[in-house]
């Protein structure tokens, strides 16, 4: 993202919270399907990269989608992940752990050809069972195109802070 990137207008970027505020209440509901189907475009590319904690002087380029990632997926796998959770086969989301999503710091800019790019952080609470909880916090980098009366994303890079997570499974939504 360049400096010279023109923020969106205030009812812009209203619309755009309420976008995010719709989502995560599909997330926290259950309601992955219609996640899928009204609020992610076909051409997705839904990525968490893994990056490498490095010191100052052995710097690397960041991650591409050619290299290792948590996800790395298309509409196809964002699918089969979604229907796997409704088939009672994914054993560490059964029974299904109860989440809180916390979206915040969201900047929003105009990318031209009715698409936005939208900067926001994250944070997971997740409670599994009675005594497993993990937090996440995570950047998202949002590429969105303008659909109707909402929007649908087309592009998501998730970028987890901490480099080791304690958690399990990194299977979730974000």
């Amino acid at each position: 993202m360049s400096s010279e990137q023109i923020p969106v207008t205030p009812d812009v970027h209203y619309d755009i919270e309420a976008h995010y505020r719709a989502e995560v209440r599909m997330f926290q509901t259950g309601q992955y399907r219609e996640w899928l189907q009204g609020m992610v475009a076909e051409d997705i590319h839904y990525w968490m990269p893994i990056y490498e904690q490095r010191l100052t002087r052995d710097r690397r380029p960041d991650p591409t989608p050619d290299d290792a990632a948590i996800y790395n997926d298309d509409f196809g796998e964002l699918k089969q992940r979604v229907e796997r959770l409704y088939s009672g086969q994914v054993w560490m989301e059964d029974p299904p752990s109860k989440i809180r999503y916390f979206v915040s710091n969201v900047e929003a800019f105009e990318a031209g050809n009715g698409e936005l790019d939208v900067l926001s952080n994250i944070l997971v609470y997740r409670n599994r069972r009675q005594t497993e909880v993990t937090v996440h916090t995570l950047g998202r980098e949002d590429k969105l195109r303008r659909d109707g009366n909402g929007f649908k994303v087309f592009r998501r890079k998730l970028i987890l802070d901490a480099r080791v997570t304690q958690d399990k499974n990194l299977y979730f939504f974000c």
